[in-house]
């Protein structure tokens, strides 16, 4: 690869200068020894930290750093001594006009020999996104769950061996950069202003740094790191995802790693019936939770599109469906939707109407019915063709002042939507009755459901 990154083609040079400004030495270093990304997609915005061992003398040192051909920010570029550091001082920072795309620390050091330093910028051009691949086998009773994060880098500069972190969620990075503003005392400058670039990436490494400590905050007061690995601020929520083990991102290149692995996860299958969301037909839903039971919960999910596979016992996979999901919270429930099963069928009926309980008034010389009550006998019936038994949990939507009655224990969803849950043996059918009161005109009083 040709790159002109000083750092990171191996071409980081020291100048120590000494009485004679002219007498100048060139070191050439090795290649980098660490390097972590952190990748914010929603501002396209890669805090990169390289992990370097640079050799320092003893007085004025000179350190130059190019990002040509890359899309670096260079006036996010900063440089921070890991050892000796209460010996070893940058006195400033130059860009020489005779080489563009350069910058030059001038280094005072009261110490001699090597160390250990880390330099930290942004760039843009990596990004990330998620995907998830279940393997359920043949009976359907358990999975094996993968989820790979894919990083596309197409900054200019190629990263070897680098441990990647994501930035899942939203920060408000406009709020914190007016915040920062008010705390300088200074106006919010406008979003093309080098005074604006500038409080953006304060802003972004302070927002990175405190998911950074609480995702690796040990647990205290009974609350599992995980848990508090969620940052809420303002209408702000985000947190950081840590890929295993270190990767080469090639510039130009996508790689795709493994993230998340779990074998051997038990989960529920469970039809739902929902005509205002999903139809006239039950669909089938895999459900399972982020958490330790479930062989996850080290973490919350990343938003991304989950897909099912089916053991078909021929040495072979069957395509079962697949969902996009948000993040996942640890112990919360992923949940995909496989759409129709042709094995499972339901059909409701109204069986019985009746006009009761008229209201009447005058008006004039004439008698009007201003109240009365609509009472319906409905049956849902529930068949399923497969050999084993299912869970279906079953919601209606009844609008208007309604009570409501069923000998099977039904609760309520939400103020006009009732839920019961049934289980069907196989190769059989299920039943659900109901007997339903509206009250319209004047027996209305208010707009609800009341189980009865």
């Amino acid at each position: 690869m040709t790159t002109k990154l000083y750092f990171t083609a191996a071409l980081l040079v020291l100048f120590s200068v000494g009485a004679i400004a002219e007498n100048v030495d060139l070191v050439t270093l090795p290649a980098r020894d660490g390097v972590q990304l952190t990748i914010y997609n929603s501002e396209d915005l890669t805090l990169v930290k390289e992990i370097r061992y640079i050799t320092l003398k003893n007085g004025n040192n000179r350190l130059q750093f190019s990002w040509a051909n890359t899309l670096i920010d260079p006036t996010s570029v900063e440089f921070r001594p890991l050892e000796h550091a209460d010996e070893i001082e940058v006195a400033d920072t130059t860009f020489p006009g005779q080489k563009p795309q350069h910058l030059i620390w001038n280094i005072v050091s009261k110490y001699e020999g090597q160390v250990k330093v880390e330099v930290t910028y942004f760039t843009s051009g990596i990004t990330w996104h998620m995907d998830y691949v279940s393997e359920v086998n043949t009976d359907e009773t358990s999975m094996k769950f993968r989820g790979y994060v894919r990083v596309f880098n197409n900054s200019g500069e190629e990263y070897e061996n680098a441990e990647v972190r994501l930035i899942v969620g939203t920060i408000n990075l406009v709020e914190k950069i007016a915040d920062l503003a008010r705390r300088y005392g200074i106006p919010m400058p406008a979003e093309g202003e080098a005074q604006y670039k500038d409080l953006k990436a304060q802003a972004a490494r302070e927002a990175y740094s405190k998911a950074e400590k609480l995702a690796e905050a040990p647990a205290h007061a009974g609350v599992p790191a995980a848990e508090k690995a969620i940052v809420k601020e303002g209408i702000s929520e985000y947190f950081m995802f840590t890929v295993g083990g270190t990767e080469t991102i090639q510039n130009g290149w996508s790689k795709r790693m493994l993230a998340v692995k779990a074998d051997d996860v038990n989960f529920d299958i469970v039809y739902r019936m929902r005509a205002h969301q999903y139809g006239p037909q039950p669909v089938r839903f895999f459900i399972w939770k982020n958490d330790s039971e479930h062989k996850l919960g080290e973490s919350p999910l990343p938003d991304g599109l989950v897909r099912i596979f089916r053991d078909n016992g021929q040495d072979g996979l069957s395509f079962l469906g697949q969902q996009v999901i948000n993040y996942v919270p640890v112990k919360a429930d992923i949940e995909v939707n496989l759409g129709q099963d042709d094995l499972v069928f339901y059909e409701t009926w109204k069986m019985d109407e009746k006009r009761l309980n008229f209201h009447f008034n005058w008006s004039g010389n004439k008698e009007y019915v201003d109240g009365w009550d609509e009472e319906q006998k409905w049956v849902d019936t529930i068949h399923n063709y497969r050999a084993k038994p299912i869970v279906f949990e079953l919601q209606r939507v009844w609008t208007g002042d309604v009570e409501y009655h069923s000998d099977t224990e039904t609760t309520l969803f939400d103020f006009h939507t009732i839920q019961a849950k049934l289980t069907v043996e196989p190769r059989s059918k299920a039943e659900y009755a109901a007997t339903i009161v509206t009250h319209n005109g004047d027996n209305a009083k208010q707009n609800r459901i009341k189980l009865k």
